[in-house]
């Protein structure tokens, strides 16, 4: 079957911290400081591209290099990287495997195969211009979200357990690996700047370091296009209406349009109310930085839980991060308890601003082809992602000073 077009990571590469992690050092002599200066966690699950080289025999010969690139969030992993390059307080954990492996913005399933089955079945059944619901059984998609194919259906039990084998095998290289570093990963910043809050002099210490050493946020970084793909590659199909992006991007922390608390007040039914996973006034604070930084003046440029309200990453980490928080806390002789401020949210930017319009316009045109946000871009990007985080940080060290008048 020939699927050589595509991108491929060759069979039993393994993944590990150097290979995840961009940022400050997380090993040797400075580690220990540099860690305690980190406020900002990018987790960037989707911001792969290549398939593993185990699912070659799975993945469906109409499948293109422009489809297997549009699958994912992958113009977010230039931005992210180069901003862990450019903030000493921003380390990046990248996700090497796309969704076609596992997608890691999604529970993990309890029985992998039972899901991938139901989810070619509620394909099957569907018209041919039906689009049925694969909410549940998505942790592997077998077609985009254009619903073109990604995977073809095994023929027969033994190409089933082939084809499991060939997921759970990769997967345990890369995706598995990639949960566990995030996990670990934010564990040992908080260990890091715990230890960090203990030995700072209040009398030497310097506002910005305060804000930084006392603030941990994680973010889930992804994109979307506005536009799904048409058989012929063109991604020109405009999604609806409900379904579109912000112009700039949406932050999300599981609230309501204002990042408050969200609830449902429908008719019949009893309202239950999610905490937000980052607190609604330090959201909005992200948010109005943003429309500073990237001159997002327009009401249609930034927004709260709008298409999204937040997916896996940040639904399972908010509520861990807030079971930490109040045992965040150090004692000392010398004035109040110092605490960490913890919080997890996620950025869906509009896919077609980080590319530009000349790159937008490209993907537009039929084709099989990718392109990536041009250099110069990706530098602007991530200067205006450090510009628009620096101006929080001050907000935050301002506050605190103003609480030690």
């Amino acid at each position: 079957m020939d699927v050589a077009h595509i991108d491929w990571i060759p069979a039993g590469t393994s993944f590990d911290d150097a290979t995840m992690v961009f940022g400050a050092p997380i090993d040797g002599a400075d580690a220990e400081a540099a860690l305690a200066r980190v406020d900002l966690i990018v987790t960037g699950p989707h911001a792969s591209a290549a398939f593993p080289e185990e699912l070659a025999l799975f993945v469906d010969p109409r499948f293109t290099r422009r489809l297997q690139y549009d699958f994912t969030d992958v113009s977010t992993s230039p931005i992210a990287r180069r901003w862990a390059q450019l903030d000493p307080h921003v380390v990046y954990v990248e996700d090497p495997h796309p969704r076609a492996v596992r997608d890691a913005n999604r529970p993990r399933p309890s029985d992998l195969a039972a899901g991938l089955r139901e989810a070619f079945d509620r394909l099957g059944q569907a018209g041919a211009d039906e689009r049925p619901s694969l909410a549940g059984v998505d942790a592997i998609r077998p077609v985009t979200f254009g619903y073109l194919p990604v995977y073809r259906r095994p023929v027969d039990d033994d190409e089933w357990a082939q084809f499991v084998d060939a997921l759970e095998t990769a997967g345990s290289l890369g995706v598995d690996r990639y949960e566990r570093t995030r996990d670990a990963f934010i564990e040992r910043v908080i260990t890091a700047k715990l230890r960090r809050l203990a030995s700072l002099d209040p009398s030497t210490t310097s506002l910005t370091e305060w804000a930084a050493v006392t603030h941990l946020d994680v973010l889930s970084i992804h994109d979307t296009m506005n536009h799904t793909a048409a058989p012929d590659g063109a991604i020109r199909l405009e999604r609806a209406p409900e379904d579109r992006l912000p112009n700039v991007v949406a932050l999300s922390n599981r609230g309501d349009a204002d990042g408050e608390v969200a609830v449902d007040e429908s008719p019949g039914l009893r309202s239950e109310i999610e905490v937000p996973t980052m607190r609604p006034s330090r959201l909005r604070s992200i948010a109005a930085a943003y429309r500073a930084a990237f001159d997002a003046s327009d009401p249609g440029d930034v927004a709260f839980n709008r298409p999204y309200r937040g997916g896996w990453e940040t639904r399972s980490i908010g509520p861990r991060l807030r079971a930490v928080e109040p045992r965040a806390v150090v004692r000392t002789d010398a004035g109040p308890a110092r605490r960490l401020s913890l919080g997890a949210w996620q950025n869906e930017f509009c896919r077609e601003f980080l590319l530009g319009d000349e790159a937008t316009a490209q993907l537009m045109e039929p084709g099989v082809d990718w392109v990536m946000p041009p250099g110069d871009r990706v530098d602007w990007l991530a200067g205006r992602l450090r510009a628009a985080h620096d101006l929080v940080r001050r907000e935050s060290a301002a506050r605190i000073g103003n609480s030690l008048r």
